[in-house]
């Protein structure tokens, strides 16, 4: 896969670098918190059930739609929240919206974040000319571009673990779907298998189809019950993987390395959301948002929303969130007891499912950009 010439992204501001961030990253980094999908920020501390009742709207940042170019889902890593609309990307200041830097409009190309940590961002592009797609790398703190390279199409559901980036395609070579894996130290293909990603989870393996493959080399590590290959989440850690096995049969844990089923919740039912904080799992039925043990499904707690429950949730400082539609204020309930904590009715004008909970702030998208509240 050819490499192509680095000029298509260039830094033109810069700030001096904050202060190293804690051992527990306070980042927000992928769509869905990591890669394990957990959607849980363990290094934030500030917004925690005795504080974020206080929330109030802070600073925001508009997103223009451009020709053959939405916006992208942001994303916040240690130091930055970055974004990508208008052909260019650019990283504000977490906690003051200062504009770090922005890479120059190098035309119309449609850009996706993939992922931002580790120092540094990770972006697909399709130029919407040539119709071309790239992967790319910037330095998180200049913005400048570390390498890029050609890609076949632009990958759907791509995850970033152990250094390496694992995404689905349409492979016209194989007249079907695709895996590709690359290393992100240099943008290298590291493997390719035809097949599907199964679910937007990733730890040391990654399904698809009917077999869990290592991140690394792409070979099978285990196999998958068939009536039992829907992976919904995974522990922070990334060592146990939870599987949907359909509404009558519940959740199956799996252990990452082997395969082994180390526990089978109790059925509640149709759910949906997913998230945890490594203790217990947050998930929707019916009209409740459930509280489960994360080792063996035990019912926790409970809490009930009449005709509007969360559909999508984040976890951080003791604090579940829940999103519940466009127009309804974000819920929130502290995540040892359920306990219900009001937020701002201004929390309704987020829309989306890409709530954020990084650097004492509650970070969605509105119908013009992106907001905060602190």
């Amino acid at each position: 896969m050819r490499r192509v010439a680095a000029l298509t992204m260039v830094s033109v501001l810069a700030m001096p670098a904050p202060p190293a961030a804690a051992a527990a990253p306070d980042e927000w980094g992928q769509r869905a918190g990591h890669a394990t999908g957990d959607r849980f920020n363990p290094g934030e501390t500030r917004l925690t059930p005795a504080t974020v009742g206080r929330l109030a709207p802070g600073w925001s940042v508009p997103l223009a739609e451009a020709t053959c170019a939405d916006p992208s889902e942001p994303l916040v890593g240690a130091r930055n929240l970055v974004v990508a609309a208008s052909y260019r990307i650019s990283a504000f200041d977490a906690g003051s919206g200062t504009l770090r830097w922005r890479t120059a409009d190098a035309g119309r190309r449609d850009i996706r974040l993939v992922a931002v940590g580790g120092g540094e961002v990770l972006a697909q592009f399709l130029d919407c000319r040539s119709r071309k797609a790239f992967l790319t790398a910037l330095d998180e703190r200049t913005g400048k571009v570390r390498w890029t390279r050609a890609i076949t199409d632009l990958m759907y559901a791509p995850l970033v673990r152990d250094g390496v980036l694992v995404g689905g395609l349409w492979d016209p070579a194989l007249g079907g779907y695709g895996m590709r894996a690359y290393r992100i130290k240099d943008g290298a293909l590291l493997w390719a298998r035809a097949g599907s990603v199964r679910g937007d989870v990733m730890s040391s393996v990654v399904v698809t189809g009917d077999a869990a493959l290592d991140v690394v080399t792409g070979k099978p590590v285990w196999r998958l019950d068939a009536g039992c290959n829907t992976p919904i989440g995974a522990s922070p850690d990334g060592g146990r993987f939870s599987m949907h096995c359909g509404d009558s049969r519940g959740i199956r844990v799996l252990r990452a390395s082997d395969g082994r089923v180390e526990a089978t919740f109790p059925s509640y039912g149709p759910v949906t959301g997913f998230a945890t904080d490594g203790r217990r799992v947050y998930t929707q039925a019916g009209d409740s948002v459930l509280a489960l043990d994360a080792r063996d499904g035990r019912h926790l707690w409970s809490a009930n929303y009449a005709g509007d429950p969360p559909l999508t949730f984040a976890v951080a400082g003791g604090v579940l969130y829940g999103w519940r539609g466009n127009g309804k204020a974000v819920a929130a309930l502290a995540s040892a007891t359920g306990r219900p904590i009001k937020l701002s009715p201004k929390t309704a004008a987020l829309s989306g499912e890409n709530l954020m909970v990084a650097h004492g702030r509650l970070f969605g998208t509105t119908a013009h950009g992106v907001s905060t509240f602190r």
